[in-house]
């Protein structure tokens, strides 16, 4: 994945579940911060992305997200990319992580 891939899916799921504030969680996060250019070749070999939804307690934003354009849906099989809804509690944030949030 790169960042127009990425910035794709962001704005795609935006669109869907109607809600801009999505977080990036794992090694895509970093298509935030650098160009895939400036980054190892293996960091754009993902074809996924793991998304979350700041206000989405019960999780419906993240499964609409998996519905619509997650693994396997007509979204993943017309770019080759696809999100991945997944909950807050996926990953074990360290204390101040908001602090160090970067916008994209």
């Amino acid at each position: 994945m790169n960042r127009d891939q990425l910035a794709h899916v962001l704005r795609a799921a935006a669109k869907i579940s109607n809600d801009p504030e999505i977080i990036v969680i794992g090694s895509q996060s970093i298509l935030a911060s650098f160009d895939e250019t400036d980054l190892p070749a293996v960091i754009t070999m993902s074809i996924e992305v793991d998304i979350c939804f700041r206000h989405d307690p019960e999780e419906r934003n993240s499964d609409l997200i998996d519905g619509a354009i997650g693994e396997l849906s007509s979204f993943h099989e017309t770019f080759g990319y696809y999100a991945q809804g997944v909950a807050m509690t996926t990953a074990i944030l360290p204390a101040g992580w908001e602090n160090r949030v970067v916008a994209y």
